[in-house]
């Protein structure tokens, strides 16, 4: 671990960016509509998450792609996060929800989605929200979010084992 480089969460992003403001819909309205609801124990069921109206500009900048990681960012699941992995799969993600997209030059994204469902992150969401009535953290918040981050092949290596973990 001592040749472990140490990061921010936001210096391994290419984009960090609040969700999309809509009414969640049952009828199939246009693409599923990721909410904090959704993400239950760090995992989405998929077969839960409504649909919203969106325009083709907002579909476009709201739109999750393999690899993209959500966090919560208000009330009781503060900090919860789950990663997009799901092919096949046309969702945007809701107002309070941020997304985090890792610069795939630096970091492996499920490596970093296994990272942010470790004690060292719920530590420091914790440490973020205090003891506040309603608890909550802007996306500066959890950019500042301080971890050490091993070399690529290590990284692809752990997610994998973890992943696996995971899916069992």
């Amino acid at each position: 671990m001592s040749e472990w480089k140490t990061y921010k969460l936001g210096e391994i992003c290419s984009d960090i960016s609040y969700g999309y403001t809509e009414s969640a819909s049952l009828e199939t309205v246009g693409p599923k509509f990721l909410r904090i609801t959704d993400i239950q124990y760090d995992f989405i069921s998929w077969d839960k998450v409504p649909y919203c109206p969106i325009t083709k500009e907002n579909h476009k900048k709201y739109k999750l792609e393999i690899g993209d990681i959500v966090i919560a960012r208000t009330g009781a699941s503060t900090g919860a996060t789950a990663i997009f992995k799901d092919e096949g799969i046309d969702a945007v993600f809701a107002s309070y929800l941020i997304r985090y997209k890792i610069d795939k030059e630096i970091a492996y994204p499920f490596y970093i989605g296994q990272l942010l469902k470790s004690a060292l992150w719920g530590s420091y969401v914790a440490s973020i929200i205090g003891g506040s009535a309603q608890p909550g953290a802007n996306a500066k918040q959890f950019a500042d979010f301080e971890f050490p981050l091993p070399d690529f092949a290590t990284q692809t290596q752990i997610a994998q084992i973890l992943t696996s973990l995971d899916e069992k």
